[in-house]
């Protein structure tokens, strides 16, 4: 499936030079502040011993210092990234190390914190130690990032900095960041230099090392490096990863907070298994699939976690696909949630065990035509998280943006009174949200709800009071900062302006290396302005034709797909009406396309389509997203 990113890195400088625009998606209509990049603050970390023996068995202590004594921690999982062990009534260990171990280290245990460094070197004596937590874990906020693809190109390190500063001023504070992958942009086959490989830890470490909180990290495939390929060559598991070992530690690791086991899971081997055509080259790819070894320490470390705990994954993306036996693992280490990125959207997969996409901190550092945004027309950004017991629930924040609108969704049909929805993070007193429909005559926005780090407003619309066609909604801040989106009056009212017929076209169940190609298993309905034009066949992934009489065009048009079976669905191209040889798109697929081509190069434009309907899987990609309602405006003035 990822076969498609690999090319899409490798066209990154033919992108499309067309103006992206952003009042259809998520735009950033305030002046970028916090433009500065942090001074890289590097500290010593504890580092491999590669040319000393593997001790035969490594012993030692994890004890735990209080205001009264200092005495042995029981219970503490020691491991070296093969098997997991855990201390005695006295704190005391013995592990018989791996062959290809390089580090010794513990699992931070809920309401304690390390003393020191988590992860040593390997030695035949090796010692840790712990001491109570200051805060209470039973709620806490915590920060997900992914897919921060760190480089020495500037709007990098610059969005990395901001990021670094807006996570300190949240108040309250969160305990802990955790980054899901992809933390830098280097070479996917290993082609980047070890120069290049050193100087983007340099500056991911460094920057992100002015956080006032711990940061966990898992690699991902775009951060294994270049580096010690003679010791560590394609083949062996270990290819890739010592630049992240001297810089982060080890590539698999857990903590616990409060009631939950986090477990950072690294599926990237170069095992020289995987070899792709690029560029008249054969290149060897990643082989993203957990290894045994390491799915058995998964197992373990799962069944080493404190009473009363469940776990909660970091990976880069769905571990259901990239790990072997993954469903048995998750069933008996109590898995509730993937929390994953690699794909650069927003979304949550409900599967045996849902996954959460963190959209990306990166949106597309490298061609500034993207206009911040990911392919979903997300912002660039994170998701926030707030525990509270077993009960998780989060946003997501737009880089540099307190305001965002929330609902609908970009090129949504509005139809009779509709209610729209804004948030404020972390509002400053006496700030509130207004509203404009003509970008003229602003009018207060309600506020509804106070949740975590917010202030939820809404605006009640009645669209019947607005002309047919486009509406680009605002929403300013008392402080100055506006967002806009667009939207699609749709009420039936005004007949096209131009009199001729139209031809409606799409295709059902289109190839794609992204999404499962996807036919309906029933008949469908295609309504056209609430007008069955045809039926779409059962199992049939084909292309489709209807004529739209004139008489039956709008000004604003509405088509919608009516499934014989409620659970059905299927997967389909972007729909187009040709009037006059003009084509015409949905607003929202407009706005896909040219954020996509911005990412990936023009041959993006036409990649994947939309998911209508019920069915399961398909998911959600850069290039295939849910929508079930398109709208086509004959009028294009908004």
């Amino acid at each position: 499936m990822r076969s498609i990113l690999v090319f899409c890195c490798l066209i990154i400088g033919l992108l499309l030079h067309s103006t992206i625009n952003v009042s259809i998606g998520q735009d950033a209509a305030s002046p970028q502040s916090g433009t500065e990049i942090l001074d890289l603050l590097l500290t010593e970390t504890p580092q491999p011993d590669y040319d000393a023996a593997v001790p035969t068995r490594i012993s030692g202590r994890v004890l735990l210092h209080t205001p009264a004594e200092i005495s042995g921690a029981e219970g503490i999982s020691v491991t070296d990234g093969y098997s997991v062990v855990a201390t005695d009534a006295e704190g005391a260990y013995t592990l018989k190390p791996n062959r290809h171990a390089v580090f010794i280290y513990i699992t931070r245990p809920a309401g304690y914190d390390v003393q020191g460094s988590w992860y040593k070197p390997l030695a035949a004596s090796v010692d840790f130690e712990l001491k109570p937590a200051l805060a209470d874990e039973d709620e806490y906020i915590f920060v997900h990032v992914t897919d921060t693809h760190v480089s020495q190109n500037s709007r990098s390190l610059v969005g990395l900095s901001r990021f670094v500063r807006e996570v300190n001023d949240l108040t309250p504070q969160p305990r802990f960041v955790v980054n899901s992958g992809d933390l830098l942009n280097l070479h996917k086959a290993l082609l980047s230099t070890p120069a290049a490989g050193q100087a983007d830890f340099r500056n991911y470490v460094g920057i992100m090392n002015h956080l006032a909180m711990p940061h966990y990290n898992v690699s991902g495939d775009h951060t294994d490096s270049s580096y010690r390929l003679d010791q560590f060559p394609r083949g062996d598991h270990r290819c890739g990863k010592p630049l992240y070992w001297e810089h982060l530690g080890p590539h698999f690791h857990s903590f616990e907070y409060g009631r939950i086991h986090f477990v950072s899971v690294d599926f990237g081997y170069h095992l020289g298994q995987r070899q792709l055509p690029v560029n008249g080259k054969q290149l060897e790819y990643p082989t993203n699939q957990v290894q045994p070894m390491h799915a058995e320490w998964m197992r373990q470390d799962m069944g080493h976690r404190s009473a009363g705990t469940f776990v909660v994954t970091t990976s880069e993306a769905d571990l259901g696909e990239h790990c072997p036996d993954f469903a048995q693992i998750a069933a008996q280490g109590d898995i509730r949630l993937q929390l994953t990125g690699d794909i650069h959207v927003v979304s949550h997969k409900t599967r045996s065990v849902p996954y959460r996409t963190g959209g990306a901190l990166a949106g597309c550092w490298w061609n500034p035509k993207a206009e911040q945004l990911c392919p979903d027309l997300s912002p660039q950004g994170y998701l926030i998280y707030r525990v509270k017991g077993e009960k998780l629930e989060q946003f997501y924040k737009g880089l540099g943006q307190r305001v965002a609108i929330v609902s609908h969704r970009v090129g949504a049909p509005l139809t009779g009174r509709v209610d729209l929805k804004a948030h404020l993070v972390q509002p400053r007193p006496n700030e509130t949200l207004d509203y404009s429909l003509n970008g003229t005559d602003w009018m207060p926005m309600t506020q509804v709800d106070q949740p975590f780090y917010r202030t939820a407003y809404q605006a009640t619309v009645d669209s019947t009071s607005l002309p047919d066609g486009l509406l680009i909604f605002r929403v300013r801040s008392s402080s100055g900062e506006i967002r806009t989106r667009e939207f699609f009056v749709a009420n039936d009212r005004d007949r096209s302006p131009i009199q001729a017929e139209a031809l409606l076209s799409f295709s059902v169940g289109a190839e794609s290396g992204w999404t499962t190609h996807k036919a309906p298993d029933s008949k469908v309905d295609v309504v056209f302005n609430g007008m069955v034009v045809g039926t779409l066949d059962p199992d049939a992934r084909r292309d489709y034709s209807f004529m739209i009489p004139a008489a039956s065009l709008r000004k604003a048009n509405v088509l919608r797909f009516r499934f014989a079976d409620p659970d059905d669905g299927m997967s389909l191209g972007s729909p187009v009406l040709t009037v006059q040889d003009t084509v015409i798109r949905d607003p929202r697929d407009v706005a896909l396309r040219r954020v996509r081509t911005a990412h990936w190069g023009n041959a993006a434009v036409d990649w994947g389509g939309f998911i209508t309907g019920n069915a399961a899987p398909p998911d959600e990609s850069p290039f295939h997203r849910r929508q079930d309602v398109f709208c086509f405006v004959l009028d294009t003035t908004p």
